[in-house]
């Protein structure tokens, strides 16, 4: 189940974290919540989907194909598809649906990427000249305080600190940060905190080291932590990820990297 990602044109940066494919035959997989918003296509679909911001892990289908998408970066997907933030927390609507025939174009784009002898880079180019011509002729602005907030999120801050640093109410920052994210403040942070702590076990710290460099106060809180949003054990998250039947992307390191 090789999985590839490309980043998208520099000016598109800001709001796509990348263009991802999983060459099939893909078994079942752990997905992980990851704050993110992805438009994607799969082998055994006809019709892309928009899937929304997860608070809990899902277990795809096999499929025969493979799948490939567009990852947004956190709160950006709302200014393209703002019934995603809205209305698909933990939920998917297809494309067509969201968009009706615009989103014909987007969809044709990805599904060329799922031929054989496909090459995604080449895909990506004609999906950033789509996502360009989307941003000029529909997108909503920026929400520069919770960009920001976001950032600061993934990097462990408090919701309370957070919001003092953007100059927002906890109140005010929770009520923009969900209408753009699709969860709150504090969710997200969870999501990323249990990131954080996956991708040390990928990197091969112990339970215990995990735990303590994603910020948890003890191991026991990683664990509860764990059995919420992924829906098992720690030991478990470890032992799917040395199988590869875990879906912990390389974008969540290339977000971190890129904000700080």
């Amino acid at each position: 189940m090789p999985y590839v990602e490309i980043a998208a044109a520099p000016e598109l940066r800001s709001l796509v974290a990348c263009y991802w494919r999983i060459e099939g035959p893909a078994r079942p997989h752990r997905v992980l919540p990851d704050g993110c918003i992805d438009v994607l296509i799969a082998g055994h679909s006809a019709r892309a989907e928009v899937v929304g911001t997860m608070t809990r892990a899902i277990v795809t289908e096999s499929s025969p194909g493979g799948a490939v998408g567009i990852r947004f970066n956190p709160g950006e997907a709302a200014r393209l598809i703002p019934e995603a933030a809205r209305e698909l927390t933990n939920s998917e609507a297809t494309l067509e649906h969201v968009w009706g025939r615009a989103g014909t174009p987007l969809e044709d784009a990805l599904a060329s990427a799922l031929a054989p002898d496909a090459k995604l880079e080449r895909a990506a180019r004609v999906i950033d000249s789509l996502l360009l011509r989307c941003l000029e002729q529909r997108a909503g602005s920026v929400d520069r305080h919770v960009r920001a907030a976001a950032t600061m999120l993934t990097h462990g801050m408090s919701v309370r600190e957070v919001a003092q640093a953007v100059g927002l109410s906890e109140r005010q920052l929770a009520r923009r940060f969900e209408a753009r994210v699709g969860i709150s403040p504090k969710a997200f942070g969870r999501v990323m905190r249990l990131q954080h702590a996956v991708t040390a076990l990928s990197e091969g710290d112990t339970l215990s080291g995990a735990a303590s460099r994603a910020g948890y106060a003890d191991q026991a809180h990683f664990t509860r932590d764990a059995r919420a949003l992924a829906g098992v054990t720690p030991r478990t998250l470890r032992d799917e990820l040395r199988s590869r039947s875990v879906d912990v992307s390389d974008s969540f390191k290339t977000r971190r990297s890129r904000a700080a």
